[in-house]
């Protein structure tokens, strides 16, 4: 036994050693340790495109462990002043003092470190005052018990618990932790976080539009918010139904086929009638179990789905119908006067037991449940256990494995076609593996609106075209009430 743990210690710190040294190519700038009299210090190293987070770690007079937490462990996610700055404003250090430490940086969505750090204090920063000036003790740390601050510069030091999350294969260091940000402060999205689709829709829901990733009409960044809107083929492309559309290199689809270039004159149903945009973090960023916050106002036209999702970074389960699971944060339906909110742990692609997970929070047009009017905070709660959404703080929907693993899920006598294979993981299979965030607009479709009264059939040859005929009526309006605003995202360990 005590062989097997060994054996497992050193395999995790090997699995840690390939994950965050990552592609060899870029070395962490060594750190710059400045000390203040009569206390405090700084530890810095310079900004550089790429980076999207500086950690540093350590001890005073006591070599580090390994990669060990340290006195000190605070992960910091924002540049200022053109430096990634560390700061602690109560220790008083003193002449002869050692810091041990090591840093750690993301950079271009990989992990890298500097490694077995040390600084010994000889002199103060920023004034003229003697070293041999007499010191103050260094007061004991704080008891308090931990939780996570308001601010992004989160301090690990007090209370650290072991967290189940993972981010891109690798565990996290601390429950509470701030894994991943994004405010949408910049010009555009950005290249280190977010990649925008560029194809046709497809399976399983194969809704009514083109994903494109060059138009601001579908997409773009102001006053802090990333807004999402529809349009039309015909503005965008200058293309009827009828005509032919090839979307080019930079297709995020697989080349060749329908994902890429469609022929409306070949097609019973013609181009897709409608333009929107989407966005997933799959190439850079993805975990497993954690709490998901976001700050979003909804669309209000009908037939759009506000997209705000995780999604399998490999699909284990299954790569058809949903059968590596997908969870909706949150989505919004019009309801007569109102809008209805939705959430959903989505375990197959048709009815019945595409909406056997699903939770309804009904509208009642009361000013506190506008959806659609102003910003709400969207939250998912996601363990090895259970699953909570969260809206505005406030709890509104549970699912779990306590009454029985996903793989049982049943409805109307069907049993899910994946329950032998969601068998081999957790009671919570498929949502036991990684996943991405994807956020955008999705039109109609062929399983979306499943047994729900609309303009189309399913079945129909010609559904894309009946949705635009009912649409373009009112088309105008139905636009204006057809887009979504995102404040911000964030991703905790738990």
């Amino acid at each position: 036994m005590a062989d097997a743990s060994r054996f497992l210690a050193w395999f995790c710190c090997l699995h840690w050693l390939v994950l965050l040294l990552g592609v060899q190519g870029y070395e962490v700038t060594k750190a710059k340790i400045e000390v203040f009299y009569p206390k405090g210090f700084e530890v810095s190293i310079p900004d550089e495109e790429g980076i999207s987070l500086f950690a540093f770690h350590g001890k005073l007079n006591e070599e580090m462990e390994g990669l060990e937490a340290g006195t000190w462990a605070r992960d910091i996610v924002k540049a200022k002043n053109g430096r990634w700055t560390f700061r602690d404003r109560t220790t008083a250090l003193k002449p002869g003092d050692t810091l041990y430490y090591w840093t750690y940086v993301i950079y271009n969505g990989l992990g890298y470190r500097e490694d077995d750090g040390s600084f010994v204090v000889n002199g103060y920063s920023g004034n003229n005052t003697s070293a041999t000036t007499p010191r103050p003790p260094v007061a004991p740390a704080s008891t308090t018990p931990w939780s996570p601050p308001a601010d992004p510069d989160i301090d690990i030091r007090v209370g650290c618990t072991t967290p189940k999350t993972e981010v891109n294969g690798a565990p996290t260091r601390c429950a509470g932790q701030l894994v991943f940000v994004d405010e949408f402060n910049a010009a555009k999205l950005d290249p280190n976080k977010w990649k925008a689709e560029r194809r046709f829709s497809g399976e399983p829901d194969y809704e009514f539009n083109v994903y494109v990733d060059d138009a601001p009409d579908t997409l773009c960044l102001t006053n802090g918010h990333v807004a999402l809107a529809t349009n039309t083929m015909k503005k965008h492309f200058h293309k009827g139904s009828d005509a032919s559309l090839d979307l080019g290199a930079s297709c995020t689809g697989v080349a060749n086929t329908h994902d890429c270039v469609r022929n409306g004159r070949t097609m019973n149903d013609g181009l897709p009638p409608m333009v929107t945009a989407q966005f997933s973090s799959k190439d850079f960023f993805s975990f497993k179990y954690g709490r998901v916050e976001v700050r979003a106002k909804m669309p209000r036209a009908k037939w759009v789905t506000p997209q705000i999702w995780l999604q399998p970074k490999h699909r284990v389960y299954g790569s058809d119908d949903y059968r590596s699971g997908q969870l909706r944060i949150a989505y919004t339906r019009p309801n007569g006067g109102n809008l209805d909110l939705y959430g959903a742990a989505v375990l197959f692609a048709d009815e019945p037991l595409r909406s056997v997970k699903n939770c309804l929070k009904p509208g009642t047009g009361d000013n506190s449940e506008d959806w659609s009017d102003s910003f709400h905070n969207y939250t998912l709660e996601w363990t090895p256990r259970e699953l909570r959404w969260l809206v505005d703080g406030k709890e509104w929907c549970v699912q779990g494995s306590d009454k029985g693993a996903f793989s049982e899920t049943t409805a109307a006598g069907k049993r899910l076609p994946q329950a032998q294979k969601l068998e081999e993981g957790s009671g919570l299979a498929p949502f036991d593996q990684e996943f991405y965030l994807t956020f955008g607009l999705g039109v109609g479709g062929f399983n979306e609106y499943q047994h729900v009264v609309k303009p189309w059939n399913e079945r129909a040859p010609q559904a894309q075209k009946a949705f635009w005929k009912e649409v373009k009526k009112n088309r105008d309006h139905w636009l204006d009430e057809g887009h979504m605003k995102i404040d911000y995202v964030k991703v905790y360990s738990l």
